[in-house]
């Protein structure tokens, strides 16, 4: 059983109890491209079996989130699980708060929220705030292509963003409050989609645990995002056998390799003419 499997993460659950519930009743090696928070919901996508090899090639996929945020209270962690740290009056109209959130539309050095998974020195930043530490993280340049005002009704309102991977929407919605003078937090959280893998197409986690199979998206149709690269027959063995092939080809890059009956033999670099093989599936 080989492939990529896309969970319905309910609330409550930690993205590695999905996971080794998963593992454990399909009897298969399960990786996943991304955690969601505790209480967050929402699409993960899985690797199983083979596919497990090219887990990291999906991590770095755009994604997208349904965000509902509430001004005038700041938690230490950013969401509804935190404590309250501060309370402020929300004394401003929905307009100021629409061009507010707005402005983040673009590249910004976002600060990551203390309970995180960041890693510092080693260890998890939660696991230093949990014991009273402040963790020392750095911004990070992250990218946030749209946002879509879905509803506002002070002091809450719901957003739809668009984003690069890495960008945590805990720390958007601290920073929309921030700029307004009111603090906010994150008070629920949907992911919608990553890259083109989309919330509507996953399975409910509880329909997986109750079935004896499941249908899973191809490894070769999962890596869309790679340019394929047919193998002549003469060079498939060499490739399989993780030999560098000779290619009449000014390409560049990393692509999908397939033979000429159109299998997926793994993953290929090319540079200078050579087909260096990066993953080659047995």
């Amino acid at each position: 059983m080989d492939g990529i499997l896309l969970v319905n993460k309910p609330k409550y659950i930690t993205s590695n109890d999905l996971v080794v519930k998963v593992k454990k009743h399909l009897n298969e090696k399960v990786g996943h491209t991304g955690i969601l928070d505790y209480a967050a919901s929402g699409l993960m996508v899985l690797t199983v079996g083979k596919a497990t090899r090219f887990t990291q090639f999906f991590q770095g996929l755009d994604k997208q989130y349904i965000a509902e945020g509430k001004l005038g209270e700041i938690t230490d962690t950013y969401d509804s699980q935190g404590k309250v740290i501060q309370s402020n009056p929300v004394n401003i109209n929905q307009d100021q708060l629409i061009q507010v959130i707005n402005s983040f539309i673009g590249e910004y050095d976002q600060l990551p929220p203390p309970y995180s998974a960041k890693k510092i020195q080693g260890r998890r930043a939660y696991q230093l705030a949990k014991k009273g530490i402040n963790p020392d993280l750095k911004p990070v340049r992250v990218k946030i292509y749209n946002i879509e005002i879905l509803e506002i009704n002070l002091p809450y309102f719901k957003i739809k963003v668009d984003c690069s991977s890495g960008t945590y929407i805990r720390s958007l919605i601290k920073d929309i409050g921030d700029k307004l003078s009111t603090g906010a937090y994150m008070s629920d959280l949907i992911r919608t989609k990553i890259g083109e893998f989309k919330l509507e197409d996953a399975l409910e986690l509880q329909d997986i645990l109750d079935k004896k199979e499941v249908k899973l998206i191809p490894i070769k149709e999962a890596l869309y995002f790679f340019q394929e690269l047919e193998l002549p027959s003469t060079l498939e063995r060499a490739f399989k056998y993780g030999q560098k092939v000779k290619l009449d080809s000014e390409l560049k890059g990393l692509f999908k390799v397939v033979n000429q009956e159109g299998q997926l033999l793994g993953l290929g670099k090319m540079e200078d003419g050579i087909l260096k093989p990066e993953i080659v599936l047995s």
